[in-house]
């Protein structure tokens, strides 16, 4: 299977970044429409990186966060959380 890693850590931060962003943000939407939004939003902005091994995913892993990867989405969640907050599309 071809997995892009970026879409897994979308997926693993996504309620942690969200959870900080309600805490000055009590009003942002997190309904699955928004939620999805962020999603993409934040995918498109950043790099693609493919693996087709668990042996890949387990480097890959290692590597995203050792080299500021982590914070790269967690970077891209808040700005298309800032986004999707200023016009939400539900």
């Amino acid at each position: 299977m071809i997995i892009n890693y970026p879409e897994v850590a979308v997926r693993e931060l996504i309620d942690e970044v969200l959870e900080n962003y309600k805490k000055k943000n009590p009003d942002i939407c997190d309904c699955e429409r928004c939620r999805n939004d962020i999603m993409a939003l934040a995918l498109n902005n950043l790099p693609v990186k493919y693996i087709v091994t668990e042996k890949g995913h387990i480097y890959t892993k290692a590597i995203f966060d050792q080299i500021g990867g982590k914070a790269q989405v967690i970077a891209a969640l808040t700005a298309a959380i800032q986004k999707v907050h200023k016009f939400p599309r539900h």
